[in-house]
């Protein structure tokens, strides 16, 4: 009467994979939108590995650097409890948590090779809906929550929203070139829209670091030497008209420029008000986090000993804005070095899958180690959880690629 792949529709095993893989793509969907239901599928991605557990390839991802160099990074803010605990350090140790999931999502995403390509869909399609949304903000001027003419935020902060665009560009640009047709025209329009918005419209010069690194990158990586030559060509003209011309970035490059030059010509009695702007606190910090750095230089202060207060004293500042002098100033020296072996592995096991998904992953690790400079990415709880899963989908991939794949050379593991 049914025909078996008809009835192999209503088998456990295909019921719990379409249970996975709706939530990979709703994962993908919650981190640019909501953080409430990012944890709650966060949730679920494990019950998913309880009930499937796997323990060959716990075995296996245990012994990858991708795997144990976050835990040992989180042991280490941990231990300075012991010897310099600090009030505020069970809350940064809470918030570093994220670095443990990175075993349990890799046995997520080992479920099923279309997890990661789930993922990645239902991020572009949140980042295509924020896009579709803010522009709606921008040229009607919709009441929208917080978001406001001038900076058209639709669901997080300008800095989230920003760089979280820059990156669903950086897929765009990459499937316009992939593609043929009508599919490149609509991805190219995506991208084209997308870099206005970065550029033009939301507040936040992190876009503008981001998507710049990432696309240089990328060309690098995947362009032939004319096609570096011809896109390296016309990002020069639209850089020069973005100079040239006055615009939105072109302002707030040059406010960025003038608030570091203020606060570091400050006197000592006026350094809270002189650096009291967005980079002017940025460069005060580092200089403080410097000294720190210089006091413990080894193994640091331990987590949570960065202390700023504002200006009015009705508030205190945990987060120097800076990754690598937050993991040097917690966990000195020892905790930066584990923080950049961390980050080289992460190059190193992409550089092992075909040119394709290794030029994106490299542009995206290279976004950021570009943005750690001005934020503490792995303590913000966006930007931490999407580098934490791409770890994660990095570390699964590995283990296909070294156990199923290894003489395959076109591999799909989940952009396109």
């Amino acid at each position: 009467m049914f025909s078996a792949p008809f009835l192999n529709y209503f088998t456990p095993q295909h019921r719990f994979t379409t249970f996975a893989t709706v939530i990979a793509f709703l994962l993908g969907f919650s981190l640019p939108t909501s953080n409430v239901l990012m944890h709650f599928l966060l949730v679920l991605a494990l019950l998913c590995v309880f009930l499937r557990p796997n323990r060959h390839f716990i075995k296996i991802l245990a012994k990858n650097p991708l795997v144990w160099l976050p835990a040992v990074l989180f042991l280490l803010l941990l231990l300075s409890l012991l010897t310099q605990y600090d009030v505020y350090g069970v809350k940064m140790i809470y918030k570093y948590k994220k670095l443990l999931f990175i075993l349990p999502l890799s046995l997520f995403f080992l479920m099923s090779r279309s997890l990661s390509k789930q993922f990645v869909k239902g991020f572009l399609l949140a980042n295509a809906i924020i896009l579709f949304t803010s522009f709606l903000i921008w040229e009607f001027d919709l009441p929208l929550g917080t978001a406001y003419l001038s900076n058209p935020t639709v669901f997080k902060m300008h800095i989230t929203q920003n760089f979280f665009m820059a990156l669903a560009v950086l897929i765009w640009l990459q499937q316009t070139f992939h593609h043929k047709g009508i599919k490149s025209g609509g991805y190219a329009l995506l991208t084209c829209l997308g870099v206005y918005n970065i550029f033009f419209m939301v507040q936040g010069r992190t876009g503008y670091l981001a998507l710049v690194v990432a696309f240089f990158t990328w060309i690098f990586l995947s362009c032939s030497k004319v096609h570096q030559l011809r896109m390296i060509i016309v990002a020069l003209i639209l850089g020069a008209v973005l100079v040239i011309v006055p615009n939105k970035a072109n302002v707030r490059m040059h406010t960025a420029i003038k608030e570091i030059q203020t606060c570091l010509a400050a006197s000592q009695p006026n350094l809270l008000e002189a650096c009291g702007t967005s980079m002017g606190l940025r460069t005060m910090f580092a200089l403080r986090s410097w000294q720190l750095i210089k006091e413990a230089p080894i193994l640091g202060h331990g987590a949570g000993s960065f202390e700023h207060v504002s200006k009015q004293g009705n508030f205190i500042i945990h987060n120097p804005h800076n990754e690598y002098l937050i993991q040097t100033l917690q966990s000195g020296l020892l905790g930066l070095t584990v923080f950049l072996v961390w980050m080289w592995c992460f190059f190193r096991s992409a550089c092992q899958h075909p040119s394709e998904i290794k030029n994106m992953f490299i542009a995206v690790l290279m976004s950021y180690m570009a943005c750690h400079f001005f934020n503490s990415f792995l303590l913000d709880s966006s930007e931490g959880h999407l580098f934490v899963i791409l770890t994660a989908i990095l570390a699964s991939r590995s283990v296909h690629f070294k156990t199923q794949h290894h003489n395959q050379k076109n591999v799909d593991i989940g952009i396109h």
